[in-house]
This record gives C-alpha cells, structure tokens and sequence, in this order.
C-alpha cells in the first residue's frame, strides 16, 4: 500500500511538472520493483518528455529483463542519448558477449556496431576477431589468451573432414577435432566390436542370424560414430565460442565494471 501511494504521488508530480525522476526510477530499479517501474514510465506524459530520456529508460528496463526485442526498440530511438552513457554501453556489450543467442549477439556486435561509441571498438573487435588488437588498452590474462588461441585452432577445423576421417579410421575425426582421449576410446571400442563381428563370420558364416545381427549393429555403429564425429565438432565449436565470451565477459567486467545506474 505504501509503495502505491508513492507511486501513484509521483506519477502526479511527473505529470504536473512533465519531468523524468531519474532518482525515482533508480531507486525502483534498485529494489527490483520492475511492475512499478514500467508503470511509471507509461504513465509519464509522453507530449512533454523527452522521447530520447523516455526511450533510454525503456531500453535499459527491457535490458534487465531480458527482452532483447524491445531493448532494440527503444536503444535505435534513442542511440544518440544511449551512446553518451559509456557504462550502460559497456554493461550492454557485457550482456551480449555472454548471450546465449548467437542472432542476437550478431545484431548487437555487427549490425549496430556503427551506433555505438568508439571506444567500444575493441570490444566489439574482440567478439569479431575473438582477438583483441594489438594496441589494445586491456591487458587480457594468460588464460584467456589460452583459451583464445584453442578456439582460433578448433574454429578452422571443417565438420566435414572429420567425418571422412572417422569414415577411414574410427577415433581419427575426434583427433582431428582435439580429443585425444575420445578418440582413443573409439578406436579401441570400434576395433574390439569389428574383432567379434570377423570371429564370427569366420565361425558361423556370414549367412548365420547371430553373424548377421552382429555385423548389422556394428555397420550401425561405425555409421553413427562418422555422424557422431561430424556434429561433436560442431557443438564442440559453438561451445568453445560460447565458454571463450563468457569468461572474456568475466574478465573484463571485473576489471572494467558498468552498470545500467
């Protein structure tokens, strides 16, 4: 009830006076009274407030809750205000270096690369390059650059080639694709399956049920393994992308910290 009424007195007092208590929606955000805090901003007398301090407050709201479609919205309507605010600019890039969308971060990074700052460039450089330049200001740590190198190797292998290469040798495409230790697994599980398939086409005869079936599961699985090897490097590749920003996000935000207020 008391939250009510402070609302309700301030929102009569915005009307009145046709201004934006930023104070006001920072203390709501704070106490994470979002309900309250959209109400507020819808119920400001958009003829008279500025639509650029209006739509920046919107964007930020929508930022917080995750509504990436509406933030959007409301940063394209007002980028020219937004781009002022380096800390809510840095929080954002924090934001979509850890999303778990890749359209989305696409948008953000590429598409309205050019609304942003410029000294936001090597951050957007970084998720571009997954590198950052070498006059950058930011001193990244040893694993980081670890992780960075890892992802530059991985990202150059083709799905493709470590089929075939499963195709010929079993545990070959899980080499290709950095895993030793897999690929060490399928080949001796493949070779142990292959060994009890031959005995027993040499004891019963290819045309016995028990021959037949033992063949059939191992044509099964030496098929699933090309397949197997095909997607685990593709996953294994947006994986290693999606764990190299999340810690690069980490990284930086403890040593460059942003917030939204």
């Amino acid at each position: 009830m008391k939250v009510f009424l402070v609302i309700l007195f301030q929102c009569i007092i915005t009307v009145c006076y046709s201004q934006i208590n930023n104070a006001f929606v920072k203390h709501l955000d704070e106490h994470k009274l979002f309900q309250e805090e959209l109400y507020y901003l819808n119920s400001l007398d958009k003829h008279h407030v500025s639509q650029d301090s209006l739509n920046f407050l919107l964007a930020k709201f929508y930022l917080k809750q995750k509504n990436d479609s509406l933030f959007f919205t409301h940063y394209k309507l007002s980028y020219a205000l937004f781009n002022t605010d380096q800390k809510a600019l840095r929080y954002i890039d924090y934001y979509f270096l850890k999303h778990i969308h890749i359209k989305q971060q696409q948008v953000w990074f590429n598409e309205l690369s050019d609304m942003k700052d410029s000294s936001h460039s090597e951050l957007h450089g970084f998720y571009n390059s997954l590198t950052l330049p070498e006059n950058s200001s930011f001193q990244l740590n040893n694993t980081i650059k670890s992780e960075i190198k890892k992802y530059n190797v991985l990202s150059k292998k083709n799905p493709v080639i470590a089929g075939c290469l499963s195709a010929a040798i079993p545990g070959l495409g899980k080499l290709y694709g950095q895993r030793p230790n897999s690929a060490v697994l399928t080949f001796f599980s493949h070779a142990l399956f292959a060994a009890q398939s031959i005995e027993s086409v040499k004891k019963l005869g290819i045309k016995n049920g028990y021959s037949i079936f033992s063949v059939s599961l191992f044509s099964m699985f030496y098929i699933s393994n090309i397949y197997g090897s095909f997607t685990d490097l593709k996953k294994q590749k947006i994986q290693s992308k999606k764990q190299l920003l999340i810690n690069a996000e980490k990284y930086f935000n403890l040593n460059y910290p942003a917030s939204l207020y």
